[in-house]
């Protein structure tokens, strides 16, 4: 049996988001002293001190940063599910929240929104940007329900499934000299002003699979953090970048940019990333069914 009830879970999130009692009890609509009197009672009854006192302000004790963390995983959990069902409640829908993870691409969005409210019309999407760039922290703290994420990512209570076959791709101006190439070696990059979205390094990518392995540096590195940017930077004859060759596809399909295949070619595998704690009759289920069944009809005439 729980010893807290939700009210003092509640009280824990206030006083850590306000940091002092008196402005943490105008935001719940209770007096100074309720708030501190159930403060004194949760921690009664967990046998210790969840704050301490600096001045006015409240910080939390070792113990208490341990138990907060937890609650900050869990508290939004709760509040989701009570949105899910009073949202179901007054119009039998849900919204769930996606998010595309190290490129920021939806040119597929569109024609998926059309299949989707004919086979789901009980289903909306809103897209979450900041998941592109901390994917699986988003989906565990419940910030988003589903991400689509190239490469390998990983971790416990995370379930990955798979929804097409991608491959990485050296994009250049049309007129640059590694545009007449069918392949290029890892060395030809070392005179190159080389565009990337991100400077950490992503397992299962470029610089793992190809870059580090041949020792090679780049001529000249240039961090750009969204794939559109980097597109028309390529365009215009900024630079380089070996990039997802669907997330670039339209900028393909109409001859902006070239891709050449780096060594002897480097597969790419897109997943859409879920909760594992998801019931299997969980809508998010659905929507990655409906995913999963959509791109395999849809995209290996664009990926390949």
């Amino acid at each position: 049996m729980m010893r807290l009830d939700m009210r003092h879970w509640e009280m824990f999130y206030q006083v850590c988001l306000c940091g002092t009692l008196r402005q943490a009890a105008q935001v719940m609509g209770i007096s100074q002293s309720a708030l501190s009197h159930r403060l004194a009672e949760a921690e009664r009854r967990l046998g210790g001190a969840v704050f301490e006192r600096q001045g006015r302000l409240l910080r939390l004790t070792p113990a208490g940063e341990i138990l907060v963390q937890q609650m900050q995983q869990v508290l939004p959990v709760l509040q989701r599910a009570e949105q899910d069902f009073i949202q179901r409640q007054q119009n039998d829908s849900v919204t769930l929240r996606i998010g595309v993870a190290a490129y920021n691409c939806y040119h597929w969005l569109a024609e998926f929104m059309v299949a989707l409210k004919q086979q789901a019309p009980g289903i909306e999407i809103e897209l979450i940007a900041a998941a592109t760039h901390r994917p699986l922290q988003s989906l565990l703290e419940s910030e988003v329900d589903l991400v689509l994420a190239p490469g390998h990512m990983t971790t416990p209570g995370v379930e990955a499934i798979a929804l097409f076959e991608d491959c990485l791709e050296l994009i250049v101006p049309v007129q640059h000299p590694l545009a007449a190439k069918k392949r290029i070696d890892p060395r030809d990059l070392e005179t190159e002003n080389y565009l990337t979205y991100s400077r950490t390094t992503q397992p299962g990518f470029e610089y793992e699979r190809f870059i580090r392995p041949a020792g090679v540096v780049p001529g000249r590195l240039s961090v750009v953090e969204m794939t559109d940017a980097i597109v028309e930077l390529i365009t215009a004859g900024f630079g380089v970048s070996i990039l997802s060759r669907w997330a670039v596809s339209e900028a393909l399909s109409r001859g902006r940019v070239v891709a050449v295949t780096p060594g002897s070619g480097l597969s790419l595998q897109w997943s859409a990333l879920v909760r594992r704690n998801e019931k299997s009759s969980a809508p998010v289920r659905q929507l990655a069914g409906m995913l999963q069944t959509w791109f395999q009809a849809n995209i290996p005439a664009q990926a390949n």
